[in-house]
């Protein structure tokens, strides 16, 4: 079976939800019951939700990753006090 794309809504309903799980349990969860949660509060969100539970984990992983280099940049940013010009930037966000 082909993978479902995701729409920014359902992006938007699963970090909603993955926070809500955290707030609400931390860390006391196992790896599979927290991912039940979460596609508990997906569905919650998003009444129509074709998406599985293994898709949540994997989309979120992604969206985790990608953030997480966001971070890098600002803080490489942030770091050079100013002295970098639009085009430092981008350069350091392709790498």
């Amino acid at each position: 079976m082909p993978a479902i794309s995701w729409d920014v809504e359902e992006d938007i309903a699963l970090c909603e939800s993955w926070v809500v799980v955290v707030t609400n349990h931390g860390s006391r969860l196992q790896m599979a019951p927290f991912w039940d949660h979460v596609y508990h509060e997906f569905c919650l969100r998003r009444a129509e939700a074709i998406q599985s539970v293994d898709a949540l984990c994997s989309r979120f992983q992604m969206i985790h990753r990608d953030c997480a280099r966001f971070e890098e940049i600002v803080n490489n940013v942030d770091n050079n006090d100013g002295k970098l010009n639009e085009g430092d930037i981008i350069q350091i966000a392709c790498l």
